[in-house]
């Protein structure tokens, strides 16, 4: 792909939500990794409706990275979830592709080298799995009660909405600028079952999707909360009646 003077090609979205206490280190390895790129990128960072602390620590972060790194810090008034912060950084993302990563880096940001890769051989959309080539998962990692309630959701997930999808919460996913403005347009679940809901919608639009093998390491101070987890399958029984009308 030939890149034009000024033209973005990559833009990482980052949600954030109270990150006061490791954003300045996630944006730096961020800005890290897209200083290692050939081409022109940005970081679009979504305050999910943060407290004092977590707005200041945000903009106080992004200032202090050094040249040669573009990004832009966009507002939620309100805290609406994940799934929102998401899309309102995709959308309005200027990257030829769009990638979004969690603000822990529990995924690295190095592993989306090998989704851009799988980007410019031809998928539309690229998903970070966390089941690796030698069939060992990463997610074993986890504590046995996260660990039971994330293997019942991924059934729940293939059983309603996506079968043969390894590993739809894994939070690294890139797109192709097309594609993202497509699917984040229909994308309406706010909570932690959107990753669901953007496969789904992915889909039923025909797009091509890519299951890409990444690292991955559970981080301590995530904002899931398992109580509200129990309610996510109804979220996926939402999501088919939502999105039933969406066609290619």
């Amino acid at each position: 792909m030939t890149q034009a003077p000024g033209q973005v090609r990559l833009s990482v979205v980052v949600p954030a939500y109270n990150e006061e206490r490791r954003i300045a280190g996630s944006l730096e390895r961020i800005a890290a990794y897209l200083r290692t790129l050939s081409y022109q990128s940005e970081i679009v960072v979504v305050d999910d409706g943060s407290a004092e602390a977590g707005r200041k620590a945000l903009e106080e972060s992004l200032v202090m990275l050094r040249q040669g790194i573009d990004w832009r810090l966009l507002y939620h008034e309100a805290n609406r979830g994940k799934g929102a912060a998401v899309r309102t950084g995709c959308l309005a993302a200027r990257g030829d592709f769009v990638a979004f990563i969690d603000a822990d880096l529990a995924t690295p940001p190095d592993a989306l080298t090998d989704l851009v890769d799988a980007l410019e051989s031809g998928a539309d959309v690229a998903v970070g799995i966390r089941r690796q080539a030698d069939g060992s998962d990463m997610r074993s990692r986890r504590g046995l009660l996260r660990r039971l309630a994330g293997q019942a959701f991924a059934r729940a997930v293939n059983l309603i909405l996506l079968p043969g999808i390894q590993d739809s919460q894994c939070p690294l996913k890139a797109f192709r600028r097309e594609a993202a403005q497509r699917i984040f347009a229909l994308q309406r679940i706010d909570t932690w079952s959107f990753d669901a809901e953007v496969l789904y919608l992915a889909r039923r639009l025909e797009m091509k999707v890519a299951q890409v093998p990444v690292g991955w390491s559970a981080v301590e101070g995530s904002h899931l909360r398992l109580s509200r987890a129990l309610w996510e399958p109804f979220n996926l029984l939402r999501i088919r009646w939502m999105q039933r009308g969406v066609k290619a």
